[in-house]
């Protein structure tokens, strides 16, 4: 039986592959680094969303608010640890990749829009689900903002 859509684009982290522990591990890393206080695995869940840029706004302490250059560098002490341990932990939710097939072969086409960086977005397609499942993948790329932000046009 033919679905009743065509396409069907997923996010990645917590929706298709269960990255919290490895993103917790890494922001915790990086609030010891620098002495601040640590969060629990599950005080992560209200910590990410709106990616990664959001995700270091959220676990740094108040008082660095507003404070571009320690922002920076947290930013690329989170994504230094991330980037060596993202394969930790993460692994798909239990019944995915079943599901995905079955939508496959149900003739969708398949896609992730995700606001990872696309360097660790694609890789960790390539290992869960294999190269064939997806049309499309796309994570975050400098050359275009992550929401609400717009390209500015003239």
């Amino acid at each position: 039986m033919a679905a009743a859509f065509s396409h069907v684009i997923f996010d990645l982290d917590g929706t298709i592959l269960n990255t919290l522990e490895d993103l917790a591990a890494a922001g915790n890393h990086t609030c010891e680094a620098h002495g601040w206080p640590t969060f629990a695995v599950d005080e992560y869940r209200y910590k990410v969303g709106n990616g990664m840029l959001k995700l270091v706004e959220r676990f740094m302490p108040a008082e660095y608010a507003g404070d571009g250059r320690m922002f920076e560098q947290t930013l690329a002490e989170f994504r230094a640890y991330y980037g060596e341990h993202k394969e930790d932990y993460t692994a798909p939710y239990a019944g995915t990749i079943e599901m995905l097939d079955r939508l496959r072969a149900a003739g969708v086409q398949l896609a992730v829009l995700t606001n990872k960086d696309h360097v660790s977005a694609a890789p960790l397609i390539e290992k869960y689900f294999g190269s064939e499942r997806f049309a499309l993948v796309q994570g975050r790329v400098d050359a275009f903002p992550p929401k609400p932000e717009a390209p500015v046009t003239l």
